[in-house]
């Protein structure tokens, strides 16, 4: 390590033959003082990330390029229960339970290889609305909006978008959702409209957010169509990912909706 570079020789990689190689990083990061909105940071009442296009450099060590594809099959997370009782992060979580000194910890699993960019984690004292999507073949997806306590009442319209999505797509393409959970999360300090991280999607509350009283119906059809469209992105971006970023129209043109 030299710096904030980190170099694996040829050679040393060509020693370990079949066998794999391990690599463990411990590293220190202070989300509360992260303004760039990219990497892991603090908003309101939550953590979270953003790591498109190359904000999971600023998180840990890592070949962070879109072609560079891997399976987090176990993450880790832990923190004070009291002050982030939501623990989020990609595929379906796998365990959960209660730590010393007022701690806990929840574990995910994602078993579909994905490059860096579509990793993320939020952690933070959230309110949510919950329901369920049937796929076409029976399997029962459980769905979750999560977002500041005082805006939990303007959910309900991200949510029945995200149930018309899914069946769309299984009616019009014959792809069916392919995880046991679906998250998504509303945050007020973010970079970006949304972000399709596989499972855990990230969205502006300004395109999450809708309340008859308060909304347009520009306000709804905006909604609709960006939960669509982070939605699709699970296949055309996620699944099937591009090469390198000079392919990020194709990504985005592919969901277009």
């Amino acid at each position: 390590v030299d710096g904030n570079c980190m170099t694996l020789s040829a050679d040393a990689l060509e020693k370990g033959g079949k066998d794999q190689l391990w690599l463990e990083t411990v590293v220190e990061v202070e989300p509360e003082k992260n303004t760039q909105l990219s990497g892991l940071y603090y908003s309101g009442s939550m953590y979270c990330t953003q790591m498109e296009a190359e904000g999971f450099r600023r998180f840990t060590y890592f070949l962070d390029r879109p072609d560079v594809m891997a399976k987090f099959t176990e993450v880790r997370l832990e923190a004070d229960e009291s002050t982030c009782p939501i623990l989020l992060s990609n595929g379906n979580r796998t365990d959960s339970g209660k730590l010393e000194g007022g701690r806990h910890y929840s574990v995910w699993s994602d078993p579909f290889a994905k490059p860096s960019y579509l990793f993320a984690v939020v952690a933070g004292d959230l309110a949510s609305i919950q329901d369920k999507f049937v796929t076409k073949s029976g399997r029962s997806v459980h769905l979750e909006i999560f977002a500041a306590k005082e805006d939990k009442d303007q959910l309900w319209h991200a949510m029945r978008s995200l149930q018309n999505s899914m069946k769309w797509d299984e009616e019009r393409f014959g792809l069916e959702y392919d995880l046991d959970i679906y998250n998504i999360v509303a945050v007020k300090d973010f970079n970006m409209g949304a972000m399709e991280n596989k499972s855990l999607n990230v969205f502006n509350t300004s395109l999450t957010l809708a309340r008859e009283d308060t909304a347009t119906d520009d306000d709804y059809e905006r909604i609709e169509s960006v939960i669509g469209h982070e939605y699709f992105h699970n296949w055309t971006g996620n699944r099937v990912t591009c090469r390198d970023w000079f392919q990020l129209t194709l990504k985005e043109g592919l969901t277009v909706f």
